[in-house]
């Protein structure tokens, strides 16, 4: 029997599949374009991710839910291996492209990330990486970051670089503007400035910080550092977290 929470990762995903080539064309070019700016300056892509990474050369990297492949393609330009597993056939056939006009290889597998360890992936990588606007797509936390927990090879890590809940949660204009909220909030699915509003909507559940991180305890992980970064367009409030954590 299906339930509410695979009706909303299934109405998501249609979103999610919906013009999203043409949506990254718009935001960051043609892939030959992209790569090139890309190779030029690598650490500014991952700007966010690299003071918590260190050197990732030899690194076995999953970037979940990885969408156009830019910090994959990143990553690899500085020696990890990488897959991407996302649900999105667009944004596959975007990164790809990315990669090979970049001249680096990244795996990519499309499937939902809740059945990623039922694929072979299971205890595969020295890094679980996760980067702005992951966790609002899922309604079980706990599931969720059980599957992070199966991911991860003994002795990994899990970073997670987010959108903070207080941003999303109270200053979003889409969002419940309630921190403590738990109901499901529907809006247009993310795109740049200048891509055209696509006809799908995506329906988000925003989660507080204690929900988080305890999700990420029961799971398994064993958390080493927890960040808050100040919102680019008003510095008086938290715009970003950044969690690690070790199996």
């Amino acid at each position: 029997m299906r339930n509410a929470s695979q009706d909303t990762r299934d109405a998501n995903k249609r979103a999610w599949n919906a013009q999203r080539y043409a949506a990254w064309v718009a935001a960051y070019g043609h892939p030959e374009d992209a790569a090139k700016r890309i190779l030029n300056d690598p650490e500014h892509v991952l700007r966010r991710l690299l003071p918590y990474l260190g050197d990732v050369h030899g690194q076995y990297i999953c970037n979940v839910q990885g969408s156009h492949g830019r910090v994959a393609v990143a990553l690899a330009s500085l020696g990890a291996k990488v897959e991407v597993i996302d649900f999105a056939e667009e944004n596959r056939r975007y990164a790809l492209d990315l990669a090979d006009a970049a001249g680096v290889t990244i795996d990519y597998t499309v499937c939902d990330i809740l059945d990623a360890p039922a694929r072979a992936h299971a205890h595969r990588f020295d890094t679980v990486l996760l980067e702005l606007g992951i966790l609002h797509y899922h309604q079980d936390l706990d599931a969720f970051f059980g599957v992070m927990r199966k991911l991860s090879t003994e002795g990994g890590r899990l970073l997670l670089n987010e959108f903070h809940p207080v941003q999303r949660k109270l200053f979003w204009p889409d969002g419940p503007h309630d921190y403590f909220d738990d109901a499901l909030v529907s809006a247009d699915v993310p795109r740049p400035h200048n891509a055209e509003a696509l006809p799908e909507q995506c329906h988000y559940r925003f989660w507080t910080i204690s929900e988080i991180v305890n999700a990420a305890i029961t799971a398994g992980f064993i958390l080493t550092h927890l960040d808050e970064h100040p919102d680019p367009s008003d510095p008086s409030i938290p715009g970003f977290f950044t969690l690690l954590a070790q199996t």
